[in-house]
Protein backbone atom coordinates (compact mmCIF):
# COMPACT_ATOMS: atom_id res chain seq x y z
CA UNK A 1 0.00 0.00 0.00
CA UNK A 2 1.23 3.48 -0.82
CA UNK A 3 2.14 5.78 2.00
CA UNK A 4 0.54 9.24 2.12
CA UNK A 5 3.41 11.02 0.36
CA UNK A 6 3.58 8.47 -2.47
CA UNK A 7 -0.20 8.72 -2.91
CA UNK A 8 0.06 12.53 -3.01
CA UNK A 9 2.80 12.38 -5.68
CA UNK A 10 0.79 9.93 -7.77
CA UNK A 11 -2.34 12.09 -7.53
CA UNK A 12 -0.50 15.31 -8.34
CA UNK A 13 1.13 13.81 -11.44
CA UNK A 14 -2.18 12.36 -12.60
CA UNK A 15 -3.91 15.75 -12.28
CA UNK A 16 -1.22 17.84 -13.99
CA UNK A 17 -1.86 19.52 -17.30
CA UNK A 18 0.22 18.32 -20.25
CA UNK A 19 2.29 21.50 -20.04
CA UNK A 20 2.94 21.05 -16.32
CA UNK A 21 4.01 17.45 -16.89
CA UNK A 22 6.28 18.50 -19.76
CA UNK A 23 7.97 21.14 -17.61
CA UNK A 24 8.33 18.63 -14.76
CA UNK A 25 10.03 16.18 -17.13
CA UNK A 26 12.46 18.86 -18.30
CA UNK A 27 13.17 19.84 -14.68
CA UNK A 28 13.93 16.20 -13.92
CA UNK A 29 16.19 15.90 -16.98
CA UNK A 30 18.10 19.03 -15.95
CA UNK A 31 18.45 17.74 -12.40
CA UNK A 32 19.75 14.37 -13.61
CA UNK A 33 22.20 15.97 -16.05
CA UNK A 34 23.59 18.20 -13.29
CA UNK A 35 23.78 15.24 -10.92
CA UNK A 36 25.61 13.19 -13.56
CA UNK A 37 28.18 15.96 -13.97
CA UNK A 38 28.87 16.05 -10.24
CA UNK A 39 29.13 12.26 -10.06
CA UNK A 40 31.55 12.17 -13.01
CA UNK A 41 33.67 14.88 -11.44
CA UNK A 42 33.80 12.72 -8.29
CA UNK A 43 34.78 9.67 -10.35
CA UNK A 44 31.49 7.85 -9.70
CA UNK A 45 30.88 6.84 -13.29
CA UNK A 46 28.50 4.00 -12.43
CA UNK A 47 25.95 6.27 -10.74
CA UNK A 48 26.51 8.95 -13.38
CA UNK A 49 25.62 6.36 -16.01
CA UNK A 50 22.42 5.48 -14.14
CA UNK A 51 21.39 9.14 -14.03
CA UNK A 52 22.24 9.61 -17.70
CA UNK A 53 20.16 6.57 -18.63
CA UNK A 54 17.20 7.99 -16.72
CA UNK A 55 17.65 11.25 -18.63
CA UNK A 56 17.71 9.35 -21.92
CA UNK A 57 14.47 7.67 -20.92
CA UNK A 58 12.87 11.08 -20.40
CA UNK A 59 13.80 12.16 -23.92
CA UNK A 60 12.68 8.83 -25.36
CA UNK A 61 9.33 9.30 -23.61
CA UNK A 62 9.05 12.84 -24.98
CA UNK A 63 9.89 11.64 -28.49
CA UNK A 64 7.38 8.79 -28.45
CA UNK A 65 4.63 11.10 -27.23
CA UNK A 66 5.07 13.83 -29.84
CA UNK A 67 1.92 14.65 -31.77
CA UNK A 68 2.87 14.27 -35.43
CA UNK A 69 0.09 16.59 -36.60
CA UNK A 70 2.28 19.57 -35.65
CA UNK A 71 5.10 20.66 -37.94
CA UNK A 72 7.51 21.23 -35.08
CA UNK A 73 7.19 17.62 -33.89
CA UNK A 74 9.90 16.43 -36.29
CA UNK A 75 12.24 19.21 -35.16
CA UNK A 76 11.62 18.33 -31.52
CA UNK A 77 12.19 14.66 -32.27
CA UNK A 78 15.50 15.50 -33.93
CA UNK A 79 16.50 17.63 -30.94
CA UNK A 80 15.60 14.92 -28.42
CA UNK A 81 17.55 12.39 -30.49
CA UNK A 82 20.53 14.77 -30.50
CA UNK A 83 20.30 15.11 -26.70
CA UNK A 84 20.29 11.33 -26.37
CA UNK A 85 23.26 10.94 -28.69
CA UNK A 86 25.23 13.43 -26.59
CA UNK A 87 24.17 11.67 -23.38
CA UNK A 88 25.43 8.38 -24.81
CA UNK A 89 28.77 10.04 -25.65
CA UNK A 90 29.01 11.49 -22.13
CA UNK A 91 28.35 8.10 -20.61
CA UNK A 92 30.62 6.05 -22.86
CA UNK A 93 33.49 8.55 -22.83
CA UNK A 94 32.98 9.42 -19.17
CA UNK A 95 33.14 13.10 -20.06
CA UNK A 96 31.12 16.05 -18.77
CA UNK A 97 31.93 17.92 -22.00
CA UNK A 98 28.84 16.52 -23.72
CA UNK A 99 26.61 17.34 -20.78
CA UNK A 100 27.97 20.90 -20.74
CA UNK A 101 27.12 21.23 -24.43
CA UNK A 102 23.47 20.18 -24.16
CA UNK A 103 22.55 21.47 -20.71
CA UNK A 104 22.00 25.10 -21.83
CA UNK A 105 19.84 23.87 -24.73
CA UNK A 106 17.74 21.68 -22.45
CA UNK A 107 17.29 24.59 -20.02
CA UNK A 108 16.33 26.95 -22.84
CA UNK A 109 13.80 24.49 -24.23
CA UNK A 110 12.34 24.00 -20.75
CA UNK A 111 12.00 27.77 -20.32
CA UNK A 112 10.39 28.05 -23.75
CA UNK A 113 7.75 25.46 -22.81
CA UNK A 114 7.09 27.29 -19.56
CA UNK A 115 6.64 30.60 -21.39
CA UNK A 116 4.37 28.97 -23.97
CA UNK A 117 2.23 27.58 -21.17
CA UNK A 118 1.94 31.02 -19.56
CA UNK A 119 0.89 32.55 -22.88
CA UNK A 120 -1.64 29.77 -23.48
CA UNK A 121 -3.15 30.25 -20.02
CA UNK A 122 -3.48 34.02 -20.54
CA UNK A 123 -5.06 33.60 -23.97
CA UNK A 124 -7.67 31.20 -22.51
CA UNK A 125 -8.90 33.88 -20.14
Amino acid sequence: MLNAFEQYKKTSVNTMTKAELLILLFDEAIKKLNRSKVLMEQGDFQNAKINLEKTRNIFIYLTVNLDEKYEMSQELSDMYMFFNAEIIKASSMKSTKYIDEILPMVKELRDTWEEADKIARVSKN
